[in-house]
């Protein structure tokens, strides 16, 4: 897993998320790993891969390097682009395989994206039944037990990965912290007296961070179709 420096998104247009892609094939084909699944959410990323040619930690850091040093040119920034270094687990068994691959890719549907795997744009998933230009569907129906692979593409999530990983949500405190950093304000009343580009603009940032819909409600005092509303607004607008 790899997070944004402060839980910043990762990912802010369609280019940017096809440049990761991108990156993820050239540093496969540089190291001769295989990628049995990923998952781009917008300030992290889930990458399944088996490591041959290259230590992990090679192929993490040539994949790393490469769309940072790219993200940072295009958005004129400086400084790390990625939270510390990336998170790891060996996979050892089975069921933990299993786990791992339904974990990754829910995640669109735990953070309310879309309602099925399949549907998330930039996920391994959707391609499982077609030809991937990245995704070893090959070698990871070799790894698991027979008959699962679809079967495990269209099942809920387990909560185990998202803790051994270190991606416990934010707590309640920690996104009042954000909505003052983010706006200035910790009053829900003040914050419902924001101008509408601001709340849309803050609520869009939470939900870069990892944080809950419903966290957002309680930070705010808006409710959760509101909530929703101006994530809505916020993702359709084009900047200028």
């Amino acid at each position: 897993m790899m997070r944004g420096v402060n839980r910043d998104a990762i990912f802010l247009e369609d280019e940017d998320f096809e440049r990761f892609l991108r990156a993820l094939s050239l540093t496969k084909d540089a190291s001769g790993c295989l990628v049995l699944a990923y998952c781009l959410m917008a300030n992290h990323v889930h990458l399944v891969i088996q490591a041959t040619g290259e230590p992990l930690a090679t192929v993490m850091k040539r994949l790393g390097v490469r769309y940072a040093t790219w993200f940072n040119r295009k958005y004129g920034r400086v400084g790390h682009l990625f939270q510390d270094r990336f998170k790891s687990r060996p996979v050892d068994a089975d069921e933990y395989l299993l786990t791992l691959v339904r974990y990754v890719w829910a995640n669109p549907v735990k953070a309310g994206l879309t309602a099925r795997p399949e549907e998330y744009r930039w996920s391994s998933r959707r391609f499982l039944d077609e030809k991937s230009g990245i995704a070893d569907h090959h070698r990871l129906e070799q790894l698991l037990p027979a008959g699962t692979l679809h079967e495990l593409g269209n099942t809920a999530p387990t909560a185990p990965g998202a803790e051994m990983l270190g991606m416990s949500p934010p707590t309640q405190a920690d996104v009042d912290d954000f909505v003052l950093e983010i706006c200035g304000t910790r009053r829900p009343a003040e914050f419902q007296d924001l101008p509408l580009s601001v709340r849309r603009r803050t609520v869009k940032e939470l939900r870069t961070r990892g944080v809950r819909y419903g966290q957002i409600a309680a930070a705010t005092g808006l409710s959760l179709y509101a909530v929703r509303r101006l994530q809505a607004a916020a993702t359709t607008l084009t900047p200028r």
